[in-house]
């Protein structure tokens, strides 16, 4: 089944360059269908009738809007083939007067069972990104049942995919999102990642110095919520490993780890794509489903807005 991706584009430097990144990735890939969408804004920064006396005044022409459209449209599928991606297996899709791209974006991706999203992020500040919502930050945390990609250009070609599990229901989810769309991707090398939490306060001191025997109890049992934990973790590790195997992936291309928690999960999970250049990190959203966003403090927004040199694929659960 031809998996179609909602890549959208906004005329940008930024975001040119991610088209072309996109396109460089699945150019191979006879399984995908990108469908090239932009918005062109009209009074971005107010809503209909905020500004009703100079609203028409300001009001760019629909012939003009169509122009300045298309022009960013025909560029970006120019820079696709350019990329290597087969022009018969791109559309485009152009909207006019649009108000909130965010919302136009989402609407599109619902309207047309477009399961992937993909936007470049055009480099603003993480204070005014969180003052007054960016486009791929309102999209990625409103993407209902839908996986946004990220792509922070310039981008580390790698060719190495970072999988980050929580936990075996992230297993379930990321796993089959990855065998369906990356793992067909050819020459892609594949790390499973499971990043252990912190020790649990009941195994913490109990408020007095313990004595060499209870420094040895205590430790004996740290060790063996350890060693229990990481033998949890080392099955949906091997079972996702096995999925992946399944696809056609050889086996030496695929790794898993299970590394303890040393600054916290988002700040170690981005050491973890830094040091080892991830060029794609695939992880959960963990959103919420009453149309709310996923939390600001949530390890997928701390990723989010820090992760550089990757396509960030934020998964939520279907």
């Amino acid at each position: 089944m031809e998996k179609r991706i909602l890549l959208t584009v906004d005329g940008s430097e930024k975001g040119f360059k991610a088209v072309s990144i996109v396109g460089d990735l699945l150019k191979d890939q006879t399984g995908y269908r990108l469908v090239l969408y932009h918005c062109v804004q009209q009074l971005a920064r107010f809503y209909p009738g905020e500004l009703c006396e100079v609203e028409q005044s300001c009001r760019l022409p629909l012939s003009d809007q169509e122009k300045v459209g298309c022009a960013v449209l025909d560029e970006s599928k120019r820079l696709l083939v350019g990329a290597g991606f087969p022009a018969d297996r791109i559309d485009t899709k152009l909207k006019m007067d649009s108000t909130d791209p965010a919302l136009d974006i989402l609407r599109e991706a619902e309207g047309e069972k477009i399961r992937t999203i993909a936007l470049g992020r055009r480099g603003r500040g993480q204070l005014e990104t969180l003052l007054l919502g960016g486009v791929t930050s309102k999209v990625a945390q409103y993407a209902r049942y839908r996986t946004v990609w990220i792509v922070d250009t310039p981008v580390f070609q790698t060719r190495k995919v970072l999988v980050a599990l929580e936990g075996a229901s992230d297993a379930r989810t990321l796993t089959p999102y990855a065998a369906e769309y990356l793992a067909p991707i050819s020459d892609l090398h594949f790390t499973f990642l499971h990043l252990m939490p912190p020790v649990p306060p009941t195994f913490w001191d109990d408020g007095h110095i313990l004595d060499p025997s209870e420094r040895k109890d205590r430790q004996a049992r740290i060790e063996k919520w350890r060693s229990d934990w990481i033998e949890q973790a080392e099955e949906f590790l091997e079972e996702a490993r096995g999925q992946i195997a399944g696809c056609g992936v050889p086996r030496e291309r695929i790794r898993t780890h299970v590394l303890p928690t040393k600054q916290g999960i988002a700040r170690d999970l981005l050491t973890e794509i830094a040091e080892h250049q991830y060029q794609v990190v695939v992880m959960g959203k963990r959103s919420f489903h009453e149309r709310k966003p996923f939390l600001l403090g949530s390890h997928a927004n701390k990723v989010m807005q820090n992760v550089q040199g990757a396509v960030l694929c934020l998964v939520d659960a279907q």
